[in-house]
This record gives C-alpha cells, sequence and structure tokens, in this order.
C-alpha cells in the first residue's frame, strides 16, 4: 500500500471517531450518473446493464443527437421510474459532472460512461460489486477503484496497454466530493498507445477531470473487470475523442467555443483536410494499427447484453498481408 492510500486508511477513521463528520443521511443504494450527448450508440445495453446494480440512473442529456434522445426515452419508459431523465444543454464537462452528484440521491455515486456495458453474469458480474459496496460500514466514506476491461476499434479488437483500466469510481455521495479541472503536458511517448497516434510535438497540454475528495475517504480497490469499455465508435466520433482532451486544454474558448470547432480546424491546419468527415478515414487507418486481438484470458468474457452486436458487428478492423490497414463501417 503506498504511503497517501496508508494515510488515507488511518485518516478514514476520523469519522467514527467524530474527528470529522459522518457521512450525510442519503437512502441506502447506489446512483448512476450517465451523460450523454451527440450519437451513444451503446446507450442500450449500457443502460439495460444497470438494472440489477443501481437504484437509481440518473442522464443528464447535454445535447444527444435526435436518435439518442429516442432511445432514451424509450429506455426510461421500458426501465421505469428508477431511470431519470434531465435536460442539461450547455453545461462544460465539469458543471455537467457536478451537476450529476448534487441530483444523485444515493448513499453510493458511481459516473457510468454511455459506453460502459456492465457484466450481468459470471464472474464479473456487478452484482458482487454491490453486495460488497452495501456492505461497505455507512459510518466510513469510501471511495472504490473498479477495474474495467477495453474494446477498441471493434468488438474483437484492444490495445495492449489499455486490456484492462482501473479508473472506474464508485464513492460515497457527499457534498465534499466534486470535480475539478486538472491541467497536464505528458510527454507524448508515455500516452497511452490510442492516445499518440498523429500527436505534434514532444508533449500534449491537456485538462482532465479529476474527482476530488477529503483525505478521510477510505481508497479501496475492485479488481475484477465489472465492465467493458465499448471504445466502438464511428470515424468521425474518434477523431472528435482524438482532439478532446487537446480542446480542453488549450483552453481558447473564445476562438473555439466547440469542440467541432477546434476539430475542424486542426483537421485542415495540420492535415488540409476539408472537414471531419473527410479526415476520419486516413485518421481512423492510423488509429488501428495498434490493434491486437481481443484477449479474453486478460480481459475476461464479453458481457451477456452484448450477445447481439457480436452476432452482427458494425465495425470490423481490416487485415491485409496479416497487417491492419483500417477498418469498415456499417451502417
Amino acid at each position: 500500500m503506498r504511503l497517501t492510500e496508508t494515510l488515507r486508511a488511518l485518516a478514514s477513521l476520523a469519522p467514527l471517531a467524530r474527528l470529522a463528520p459522518r457521512p450525510e443521511a442519503r437512502p441506502e443504494g447506489i446512483s448512476a450518473v450517465v451523460r450523454v450527448r451527440g450519437e451513444e450508440e451503446w446507450v442500450e445495453p449500457c443502460l439495460r446493464s444497470l438494472e440489477g446494480f443501481a437504484d437509481e440512473v440518473l442522464v443528464l442529456d447535454n445535447g444527444a443527437a435526435p436518435a439518442t434522445r429516442a432511445a432514451l426515452e424509450r429506455l426510461a419508459r421500458e426501465l421505469g421510474p428508477r431511470v431519470v431523465l434531465e435536460a442539461s444543454p450547455g453545461l462544460d464537462l465539469f458543471a455537467l459532472s457536478n451537476l450529476g452528484l448534487a441530483r444523485a440521491r444515493h448513499r453510493w455515486i458511481v459516473r457510468w460512461d454511455a459506453d460502459f456495458v456492465a457484466h450481468t453474469s459470471g464472474p464479473g458480474d456487478i452484482g458482487a460489486l454491490r453486495r460488497h459496496l452495501l456492505a461497505l460500514d455507512p459510518r466510513r466514506y469510501w471511495l472504490v477503484y473498479v477495474a474495467a476491461a477495453e474494446v477498441a476499434g471493434d468488438l474483437a479488437h484492444q490495445f495492449p496497454d489499455r486490456r484492462v483500466r482501473m479508473d472506474g469510481q464508485v464513492h460515497t455521495g457527499s457534498a465534499r466530493a466534486r470535480y475539478v479541472r486538472v491541467e497536464r503536458a505528458p510527454r507524448v511517448a508515455a500516452l497511452a498507445a490510442p492516445d499518440r497516434v498523429l500527436r505534434d510535438g514532444r508533449t500534449l497540454r491537456i485538462a482532465l477531470e479529476s474527482l476530488s475528495v477529503p483525505r478521510y475517504y477510505r481508497i479501496l480497490h475492485w479488481r475484477t473487470p465489472a465492465y467493458l469499455h465499448v471504445h466502438v465508435k464511428s470515424g468521425v466520433h474518434l477523431l472528435r475523442r482524438h482532439f478532446w482532451l487537446e480542446w480542453l486544454g488549450q483552453g481558447d474558448f473564445a476562438r473555439y467555443p466547440t469542440l467541432d470547432a477546434y476539430a475542424a480546424a486542426q483537421v485542415r491546419e495540420r492535415w488540409g483536410a476539408a472537414s471531419l468527415e473527410a479526415a476520419a478515414p486516413a485518421f481512423v487507418a492510423r488509429w488501428c494499427e495498434g490493434l491486437a486481438p481481443f484477449d479474453p484470458a486478460v480481459s475476461g468474457p464479453y458481457p451477456d447484453l452484448l450477445g447481439p452486436h457480436l452476432a452482427r458487428p458494425r465495425y470490423r478492423v481490416a487485415y491485409r498481408d496479416g497487417r491492419i490497414v483500417g477498418r469498415s463501417e456499417g451502417d
């Protein structure tokens, strides 16, 4: 255990001794906060996979595309009152995430992206995580990091350095927990494989959101992957994601008020492309070069709810002479 975690473990006893405030009274259970924007093609298996895990699913609509909004409204009717839709236009990333914290009602809060699909059976069944969380002492504060597997490009591939990630978080709800902006300038060579593709310069100025909690939160780790991050999107979506953290980090929102404005300027200035749509195929081909076949020995099985998508995949990584050369993209 690292020193910071050891100190946190000791500090986490403070609420028991009344040296820090105890957690506020909240209904027992789990609130999942799902932020949606644009096209979210995995939102249906995402929300369905939470059915046996979350007591409340708060969906923050930050500008969903019409098809995504229609799917959300249908799912809310089918899944019942535990799914709450809230229009949240015009909010930036940090305000949106903090709105989710303010609206969440239950003892536990998890930020659940619209491309997360939980395991609903087997060794990674997210129900086991639920039972673990609800058994923890409610008089103390907890921050639990949750393992997730990841696929990218298509459902049959992943980046070797991202087969399993440990950045999922569930925490005890509190007004003292907030998402904050963190600025960094990592070396491009130190970035994960998908983030190194077609970067200019030796460093990359980025901005991230980070959950800030008091020192009396005890940190735990749930190491069995409980969900799959489905980083399988359209070419234009992947290109937007390429510029996302960069846009947040550049800070010139007067010149580039939206991600699309920034991304369109970058593909024109760097690559001579007339639009995101024109730039996407070449970008995706380069991006996919670092992929490797999905390894269930490391990442575990696929979630049950992805069965229909595995049977009829929309995206397929393309090979020529044993090398990845691009990707096909269906309707």
